[in-house]
């Protein structure tokens, strides 16, 4: 039986500049999973990134990824049920979120999607554990 998997697509709001000039620009691209052979590197991420807005927005001769300098990716909410719409957890301010645990030293993750349980993570590994989870599944 083979296991099949959903790529999943990413939005970022990213604010950069072409080496040697002096004037920023922010755009939107969107990064697709299968794309990355190494999920949660930020380096890779960065480097697609700068190869796509090197091919989309640099003159032809100069479209090569180091002509670009990234100033601030910031993920994108992708809970919008369609683009333009307002997120769907925009009155909670964040989709997942870290509550107290009934366990000491443990604070649970939770999506209020649905309201549940996403993991009981011990505290001094919940902040970066709920990085991870906003990571790959967005909404920041």
């Amino acid at each position: 039986m083979s296991e099949t998997t959903t790529s999943l697509l990413t939005s970022y709001r990213v604010t950069w500049e072409q080496r040697g000039i002096d004037k920023s620009h922010t755009e939107t691209c969107i990064v697709d999973s299968d794309d990355m052979t190494r999920p949660g590197d930020r380096e890779q991420l960065n480097g697609l990134l700068r190869k796509m807005l090197a091919i989309r927005h640099l003159p032809i001769g100069q479209g090569v990824p180091d002509n670009i300098v990234l100033q601030d990716v910031v993920p994108i909410c992708n809970c919008a049920p369609f683009p333009g719409e307002d997120c769907a957890f925009a009155e909670h301010g964040d989709r997942f979120y870290l509550t107290a645990s009934t366990q000491p030293g443990y604070e649970v993750i939770r999506d209020h999607h649905r309201e549940q349980v996403l993991g009981n993570v011990h505290n001094t590994l919940s902040v970066d554990f709920l990085t991870l989870v906003r990571e790959r599944y967005s909404h920041q």
